[in-house]
């Protein structure tokens, strides 16, 4: 048919565990306006995704597609668009859309991929690396010299934040198992094993307090870690992964995310002079479009040079979606990719 293009994509065919992601044709439109179609080379996977397949995304949808972000070539591009068929480029899909062969996009989400950046290395940047440095430096704002507390320090997203927060010549100290703490081991990282009393040993760390603490985990984390704030400092929230155990909706996990989300009064931050800020990529990337398109092209530039490295865990076939989030749900040290031969 005119004017359409089928395409393959991974859906949620219903709430539950990664068996009910499911292979199905679908047909795109050509593009119109800013719009670019992409096919896609490879696409992120990120705990988002988890949470969008146990139904736990306000606002989602029935059979929605997982994925935040795609990185491959413009097939096509409408009218208006500032992208040309053959460009190579890395788009963010809005939060849904992402496990796919071919993706409609605005160009306002999408950025040229420097030749010498891998594919594998420009998708985990997409979500990862742009959650990471605008938390670092839009959400909070830490001068050099300054500390940081970084929860989940070896998953993707903490990996990504001590990385730029080193470069930019902060602090760090991370949460996490002690056993993969040590891959980050340096003169400007300090490691806390989660098992134990945590927050004892970030007083001992940093005695004065830390100037950020950035947090993916939600409920009692969160409100431990406005303690250990120093006046001025602010806790940057931007996960819930405590909602799920072991990659499944978890009721205890859930309550205690909601039991632990009253943690502060309005007049309490105000008396210790501290501040709480939310991240949420669905909503700073998609409100702030000049944004991302800035902080993108920046960290594909420091890629290219070499200055940061993404690790990355695992690529694997598109079609083996399920078995990408049953590794995650496990723990992976870095980022999880999907490859699709279209």
């Amino acid at each position: 048919m005119p004017g359409i293009i089928s395409a393959q994509e991974i859906a949620v065919a219903r709430r539950g565990g990664p068996d009910v992601l499911a292979v199905r044709t679908v047909e795109r439109a050509v593009p119109e306006g800013d719009q670019v179609l992409i096919r896609v080379a490879t696409a992120g996977v990120a705990y988002g995704d988890l949470l969008l397949r146990e139904g736990l995304v306000p606002g989602a949808g029935s059979s929605p597609v997982p994925g935040y972000d795609v990185v491959g070539v413009v097939e096509e591009a409408g009218p208006t668009a500032r992208f040309s068929p053959g460009d190579r480029v890395a788009a963010w899909t809005g939060g849904t859309g992402g496990y796919t062969t071919r993706a409609l996009v605005s160009d306002r989400y999408v950025v040229i991929v420097p030749d010498s950046v891998t594919d594998e290395t420009a998708s985990a940047l997409v979500l990862t690396y742009i959650t990471a440095w605008q938390m670092l430096t839009r959400a909070s704002s830490v001068g050099e010299g300054g500390t940081i507390l970084v929860h989940g320090a070896t998953g993707a997203v903490g990996q990504a934040v001590v990385e730029l927060a080193r470069l930019r010549g902060l602090r760090v100290i991370g949460t996490g198992s002690s056993r993969r703490l040590a891959a980050l081991s340096g003169d400007d990282f300090v490691g806390v094993d989660r098992a134990g009393d945590w927050s004892a040993e970030v007083r001992r760390a940093a005695s004065d307090g830390v100037d950020a603490a950035f947090d993916g985990v939600g409920g009692r984390v969160g409100r431990r870690s406005l303690s250990l704030l120093r006046t001025g400092g602010t806790l940057v929230v931007y996960g819930a992964t405590g909602a799920l155990r072991n990659g499944r909706r978890s009721i205890v996990g859930l309550a205690g995310a909601a039991l632990g989300s009253a943690w502060a009064t309005s007049m309490g931050l105000f008396v210790r002079g501290i501040g709480i800020q939310g991240y949420v990529s669905t909503r700073f990337v998609a409100d702030h479009p000049a944004w991302f398109a800035s902080d993108l092209t920046l960290l594909l530039e420091l890629a290219a040079e070499e200055r940061i490295a993404p690790r990355i865990a695992a690529t694997l076939p598109m079609e083996r979606a399920a078995e990408a989030h049953r590794m995650l749900a496990r723990g992976v040290e870095g980022k999880v990719i999907l490859r699709s031969d279209s």
